[in-house]
């Protein structure tokens, strides 16, 4: 599936509330398209450019991309707490984040020692 093929499934979830938020990586070409029919459904949004060439695109629930925007900056910089949010969020299986958690957790702990 293309992007815009994932995006359009992400918009109708969300749209019908089966997902509070959406992640879709865009190329910044295809990313006017998307956010115009976001403002269309009156859905909040959050861009997060990655470089020249391609961007993030948060969509959803007003309370859950404020909350993105407390702590949005690159994905590999987040640190356990805010990747397990991120994940949760988006609605990631509840378990794999918690192992995905406490392996970073671990990890962050065993590279300060």
């Amino acid at each position: 599936m293309d992007t815009m093929g994932v995006f359009n499934t992400y918009l109708y979830e969300v749209s019908k509330g089966t997902k509070p938020v959406a992640l879709v990586t865009f190329e910044t070409g295809f990313l006017d398209n998307a956010i115009r029919k976001l403002e269309k459904r009156g859905l909040k949004f959050l861009v997060q450019n990655i470089d020249n060439s391609k961007a993030n695109l948060f969509f959803g629930k007003k309370e859950c991309i404020d909350a993105i925007k407390t702590f949005i900056k690159p994905l590999n910089d987040l640190n356990p707490y805010e990747d397990f949010i991120l994940g949760a969020v988006l609605g990631y299986d509840t378990a794999m984040q918690c192992e995905r958690f406490l392996n970073m957790l671990n990890k962050t702990c065993t590279q300060a020692v």
